[in-house]
């Protein structure tokens, strides 16, 4: 892989601050990463310090790619529909911080917010109703927004290439699909069934999440190389669905979290 095309992200440094979780992966080699915004680092509920982080970018050559938008513990015991603007709130407060530092894409969790007295699709539109108000903040701040296939271990969500194609369909703004390696090997999508889902996302793909797994129903966001995913297929898999961007490093951390960088970009690279 063209080392360029490497992205690191902030949440493998999830211990440390925002701008040492930056300094550590300029250290390691990455020109752009993606910074997370779900609980730390620039989750608009832990008031970032934006300034300084623009006065710390300004004067590196480190760039900030893309964001991952906040999607958990929105309004506990609120209901589906104050739930759901409420993290449409949060997604577009992110945005206007992300535009700040200068990211062109989003990714967001496609979070399916419920009610026992949900009927029919309520679910589903309740989700589109809030990707497109989402996406339409996104568009007019030049960045794209991408779902993310996810599995249920935070809950109710979309899983699958299949059920992001039709939410996506759905939508008038512009967006596309993030495919996470690991969520689809938590949902049984290993082998040939990962080819079928990369090549199933086709021309909506506009970003990855790449780690690796040790088995369907486990996310333990393992370097690659240390889980069950067959890395050259899967790359080879990408190149013959017509993709051609960037690949973002989401993996565990450690009490290293620069070595555990290294390990990874040596084995990606070589």
């Amino acid at each position: 892989m063209d080392h360029r095309l490497l992205v690191g992200s902030t949440w493998t440094c999830r211990e440390l601050d925002l701008l040492t979780a930056l300094g550590t992966l300029e250290r390691a080699g990455f020109a752009e990463v993606e910074v997370w915004a779900e609980g730390f680092h620039l989750d608009p509920r832990v008031k970032p310090a934006v300034d300084s982080l623009v006065t710390w970018l300004d004067a590196r050559s480190l760039a900030v790619r893309s964001v991952h938008l906040p999607f958990d513990a929105i309004l506990p015991g609120g209901s589906a529909d104050d739930r759901a603007q409420e993290w449409q709130r949060l997604c577009t407060e992110t945005l206007d911080l992300a535009q700040t530092l200068g990211a062109s894409l989003a990714v967001a969790h496609p979070v399916l917010f419920t009610d026992g007295a949900d009927q029919g699709d309520r679910v589903l539109d309740r989700l589109v109703d809030s990707v497109q108000a989402i996406g339409e903040h996104a568009q007019a701040r030049g960045i794209q927004l991408a779902l993310e296939n996810m599995h249920t271990l935070r809950g109710p969500t979309l899983q699958s290439v299949r059920e992001l194609r039709t939410a996506l369909g759905r939508l008038t703004c512009p967006a596309g699909i993030c495919l996470d390696i690991g969520h689809a090997v938590f949902n049984g999508y290993t082998g040939d069934g990962l080819i079928a889902e990369i090549a199933g996302a086709g021309e909506l793909l506009i970003n990855t999440h790449i780690h690796d797994s040790d088995g369907v129903g486990r996310d333990p966001h393992l370097v690659p190389g240390d889980g069950l995913v067959d890395w050259p297929a899967t790359f080879d898999a990408f190149h013959a669905a017509g993709y051609q961007g960037r690949h973002v490093l989401e993996i565990r951390g450690g009490s290293d979290p620069y070595a555990t960088l290294l390990r990874a970009r040596e084995r990606l690279l070589s």
